[in-house]
């Protein structure tokens, strides 16, 4: 179904297969071109902003990602049925998907992005740290083939030593990635990440890789035509997250020393050159000091984050790579950085509750204005959060013309954020940026997980229909720059009622995705239940206490609703 279809055009047609904010952002860059936009939808973005704004939009089909953006040969026909003389895939979904982009080019339609057989190779992260190794440079230790069974996967993890990483082959943005501790973690999660990776990015081979701790993350930003021209735009630190998932990055990482800075550097421009890479991608390290780093991946596509470095250098990246896939040369192509830029991510999600998806509908919203301020969202009052999809609601990002002037903005403009109806991660970000650690920027990956405290505090407590912050409470003693607060439970009850620690209820939508018990079990506090998926994200429910499963009301591939009890154990 095509609305708004207009049959004669002389504009370029750009065809974005994505939703949410990337989709309004890329439809923005679009129309500066003067070009024609045209966004897709499933059933329940049929009322979305990416599709208001479009010139055209096309109907997909159902809500879940196979039915619609996940689904090439809809997609396809969507290409022909609007006329599409583009195709730009975002992040997410398809956008490091080989088998889309060569169907795009077959189709003679202009694929904005790498070449498919740079997807394949640089986009597996198998494969990449192949070429990597080949070139010289340094990758993460891990294995060069996926592991095909948890026997393969433990003998690997054996070999490097706890902790590891099992990761999607195909994946990115932190989506199918788990970190394990020994073994009995690693057999929990095997299958949990191989669903996640199906789900996310269509193929389901994961392998293992050794984790380096502490840690922090940094990644660098490119620009290649295909005339070989390569143009290097600077590094972002991405060191604050929660669930290997980034919630805060900002440019330039100013613990880097200047050493570092240039290996970074010469290291980018390397890989670009034997990858022989076209568009814009992005390449991630670990670092263990300022100095010494670690190849992780490279995504050949659009980053969540690449608005920080837009920020910073003034340019707009998604005009570049719409102008690099028409066969534009970057020959000449100039730019300057200046001063600081700062992204925070907007997530539908309960800092107190373990940072867990939080759908539901939002009744206020009122995002933060002044100079160097960009918000990059796709919400108004009245919208609604779905367990269907990933629940980032906008990133917030600001510039400053040094790091001190940028984090009181940043502070300024979360505090200012406005969104009621659903918890959100504004105000544990404003926490974050009030801690000597980021102030003096000693972040790393596990700072949030190594220092979280969760108060629990009775729901009844808690009587608000006004914005209501909600703050983190780290350890007093490593960080006393944060005095502790209540803050406010929202979410999903899946550690036991207060009143019956055995019974454990759904506080928000969600699908059971596996089980590993039954009626009449014996099971020991800490026992693996049922996994649960809600909003792209799976979670391993435990035993809250010692007893027998008397009651055990779900069963895989089941939908259950806020409020149903799920399971009850009897001591």
């Amino acid at each position: 179904m095509l609305i708004k279809l207009d049959k004669y055009h002389d504009k370029k047609r750009v065809l974005i297969a994505n939703r949410g904010e990337i989709a309004l952002r890329i439809i923005r860059s679009v129309k500066e071109l003067d070009m024609e936009a045209i966004a897709v939808y499933s059933d329940i973005d049929s009322d979305s902003l990416h599709v208001k704004r479009a010139d055209d939009a096309y109907y997909l089909g159902g809500s879940l990602p196979s039915e619609s953006y996940r689904n090439i040969k809809t997609l396809m026909k969507a290409i022909t049925d609007t006329n599409a003389d583009m195709v730009h895939p975002g992040y997410g979904f398809l956008a490091e998907n080989a088998d889309f982009a060569k169907a795009v080019q077959k189709k003679g339609v202009v694929w904005i992005g790498p070449n498919p057989e740079t997807i394949k190779s640089m986009g597996d992260k198998i494969e990449s740290r192949k070429l990597i190794s080949k070139a010289g440079l340094n990758p993460v230790p891990g294995q060069l083939k996926p592991s095909r069974t948890k026997r393969e996967a433990t003998k690997d993890a054996a070999d490097f030593g706890y902790p590891v990483a099992l990761k999607a082959a195909h994946g990115g943005g932190g989506k199918g990635l788990r970190i394990v501790n020994n073994e009995k973690e690693l057999l929990e999660n095997f299958e949990i990440v191989k669903r996640e990776s199906e789900a996310y990015f269509g193929s389901s081979q994961i392998y293992v890789e050794k984790f380096i701790k502490p840690a922090r993350h940094v990644e660098t930003q490119i620009l290649s035509d295909k005339y070989g021209n390569h143009i290097y735009l600077g590094e972002r630190d991405c060191s604050l997250q929660r669930r290997n998932q980034k919630l805060i990055e900002e440019s330039p990482p100013v613990w880097l020393s200047d050493y570092g800075r240039e290996q970074l550097e010469k290291a980018t421009m390397r890989i670009a050159e034997i990858s022989n890479y076209v568009n814009a991608g992005t390449i991630e390290f670990l670092a263990d000091t300022d100095e010494n780093f670690y190849f992780l991946e490279m995504n050949t596509r659009l980053q969540v984050e690449h608005t920080v470095t837009e920020m910073r250098y003034g340019i707009d990246i998604v005009k570049e790579q719409i102008k690099i896939a028409l066969g534009n040369s970057l020959e000449g192509f100039e730019t300057e950085a200046r001063g600081h830029s700062i992204e925070f991510r907007i997530n539908a999600e309960d800092p107190h509750n373990d940072f867990l998806p939080t759908p539901g509908t939002i009744t206020e919203y009122r995002e933060p204005m002044g100079n160097g301020v960009r918000v990059d969202g796709w919400v108004k009052t009245g919208s609604s959060i779905s367990h269907f999809y990933d629940n980032l609601i906008a990133k917030l990002v600001v510039w400053g013309v040094s790091r001190e002037e940028a984090i009181s903005k940043g502070k300024r403009c979360l505090d200012e954020y406005i969104i009621v109806g659903v918890p959100t991660t504004a105000s544990v970000l404003s926490e974050v940026l009030s801690t000597k650690e980021f102030r003096e920027s000693k972040i790393h990956v596990k700072f949030l997980e190594e220092n979280f405290q969760i108060k629990e505090i009775e729901e009844e407590e808690v009587v608000t229909d006004r914005p209501q912050k909600v703050n983190i409470t780290l350890d007093d003693s490593a960080n006393p720059s944060l005095a502790p607060q209540r803050p406010k439970k929202i979410g999903m009850d899946l550690t036991g009622n207060i009143k019956n620690p055995g019974i454990i209820t759904a506080d928000m939508q969600g699908t059971i995705v596996d089980t590993m018990t039954k009626i009449g079990k014996k099971v020991k506090k800490g026992d693996s239940l049922f996994v649960l998926e809600a909003m792209k994200m799976e979670k391993v429910i435990t035993a809250p206490i010692p007893g027998v499963i008397v009651e055990f009301n779900i069963k895989k591939g089941q939908a259950v609703n806020k409020g149903d009890v799920l399971v009850e154990i009897s001591i």
